[in-house]
């Protein structure tokens, strides 16, 4: 099994980087939280490293989407199995009874048994098919290869200045956004270098980095 490939951030290619690229990384960074605000005016820059990102499964987009909704569509298929067997009880309880009443609340409960077990399975399918997302995704990802840079950014935002970082990816002409992760705990940059990237929050939903990593792993039965 291939080794667990994060962003890391290194002193080395931070001094190599240069003034004139952090600027650059700045800008696209405040463009694209401004994106993400509801009060755009509320925003002040507080930091930014840049870094070069490094491919991984776990921050491939199409991967880490797949994996957020599969996190929704395994609650939905919870929930649709607590329906089943409500049901199932409901139908069992009145079985005992005969009337008229009875009668008819059994096949009301036949009739939706039938219609929650159409729709397991139409989850069921969409679960494989991001499934397999996430496995065609981990086959030919070559990870560890340079594939952007990691733009560091950390800001305050709302009336009362709450203070948030995100971890923004750029492709390699640092142009065109190809993934953004809101990071819910703070580190100081250096105190990471050498180690992997943890407590990620991805933007779309409140799974973090840890849950989204989970549900590949366990896709990928690693």
């Amino acid at each position: 099994m291939k080794n667990v490939v994060f962003l890391l951030f290194t002193s080395l290619m931070l001094l190599g980087c240069g003034q004139s690229k952090e600027e650059k990384a700045a800008s696209f960074a405040e463009n694209e939280v401004k994106k993400i605000l509801n009060d755009a005016s509320s925003y002040e820059a507080v930091e930014t490293k840049v870094d070069s990102a490094f491919t991984s499964i776990y921050i491939d987009y199409e991967a880490c989407e797949a994996a957020r909704e599969l996190s929704e569509m395994y609650f939905q298929k919870k929930s649709l199995q607590e329906d089943y067997n409500n049901e199932k009880s409901s139908i069992a309880n009145w079985s005992g009874i005969q009337s008229t009443y009875a009668q008819e609340q059994i096949k009301q409960a036949q009739e939706k048994l039938s219609e929650i077990k159409k729709k397991q399975n139409r989850l069921d399918d969409k679960i494989i098919k991001n499934q397999n997302i996430i496995k065609e995704k981990y086959k030919t990802t070559d990870e560890g290869e340079f594939c952007g840079w990691a733009i560091y950014h950390r800001f305050r935002y709302g009336k009362n200045k709450f203070l948030a970082d995100i971890l923004i990816i750029t492709d390699k002409n640092m142009e065109n956004l190809e993934n953004s992760i809101m990071i819910e705990d703070y580190n100081p940059l250096m105190e990471l270098i050498g180690d992997k990237l943890k407590e990620f929050g991805f933007n779309n939903n409140d799974l973090n980095f840890e849950q989204i990593k989970q549900i590949i792993d366990d896709v990928l039965e690693k």
